[in-house]
């Protein structure tokens, strides 16, 4: 999950009416390139030097006493880290934003934790978040989410469930694809989960129908990990198939990981079930 989690914040800058706007001192212009330009590198995936760029303007920011963009580049690096599988970073920027823990840095904190199967500090996280949630708020799908997989982690199926569908319902009126196909992914484990197979197949293919249209490689193979795992429960004679699709689709992405493991799914299969590559 963008997890995600989460979108990142882009800076735009535009100026307006006939008078020129005053030049911006050279360190504060030189933190906002910074942090746009890092901004740009994330949205292209390139996290590597979005991380460089991002703390680039922590420290610039940082330096000339600028408390509120040093914390927002602290939330942009967090969210990098996360992209990078580094969970540890992320923690570790998330760190110096300790003393105001917002929403969104108590939400980054929690998919940090959640990354390093630290279920309890997750769990802590993310009560501390709905806290400061109660009344609706930006953050309120991506927050039930997160709560839907913290759940499923701690084996709680039905509650899961009903994090998964409430942010489903939240997510309805918006354009949100990504968030909407966690959500039904999500939807579909807790069905898993809970022994209801034939309802997560629907659930599952909600969510690959949605990341084929966003074109995103890893979510595509995992959905395909996720119906074969559905397809398995309920004895389908097709679940080799799904394993099979979720294999092609990682070796061609260079996704060694979801490769390794579809390729143990498919290998622990019945023989005659085994489709031709």
């Amino acid at each position: 999950m963008r997890a995600k989690s989460i979108v990142l914040t882009v800076l735009i800058l535009a100026g307006c009416g006939s008078t020129p706007k005053p030049a911006d001192p050279p360190r504060l212009k030189a933190a906002l390139e910074a942090e746009s330009d890092g901004a740009k590198r994330y949205e292209r995936g390139d996290y590597i030097v979005a991380t460089r760029r991002f703390e680039e303007a922590v420290r610039i920011y940082a330096s000339i006493d600028d408390a509120t963009g040093t914390s927002r580049n602290r939330l942009h690096l967090a969210r990098t880290e996360l992209a990078r599988g580094q969970a540890e970073a992320a923690l570790l920027a998330l760190a110096g934003n300790a003393g105001d823990p917002t929403v969104d840095t108590l939400m980054l904190t929690a998919q940090a934790q959640l990354a390093l199967d630290r279920l309890d500090a997750a769990q802590r996280s993310l009560a501390a978040a709905a806290g400061q949630c109660a009344t609706p708020c930006p953050q309120l799908a991506s927050l039930n989410l997160l709560r839907a997989r913290a759940a499923l982690a701690g084996g709680q199926a039905p509650e899961a469930l009903a994090h998964a569908e409430a942010a489903l319902k939240l997510l309805r009126d918006g354009n949100e694809a990504n968030e909407t196909a966690n959500a039904w992914r999500l939807i579909a484990s807790a069905r898993l989960a809970a022994s209801d197979a034939a309802g997560a197949l629907p659930a599952a293919g909600a969510a690959l129908d949605i990341d084929r249209r966003l074109a995103l490689p890893e979510k595509i193979a995992r959905d395909w990990l996720l119906i074969g795992d559905i397809r398995r429960k309920v004895g389908d004679g097709a679940t080799a198939v799904a394993y099979r699709r979720a294999l092609d689709v990682a070796n061609a992405a260079g996704l060694a990981e979801i490769a390794r493991a579809a390729a143990l799914s498919l290998g622990a299969t019945a023989p005659g079930q085994t489709a031709p590559r």
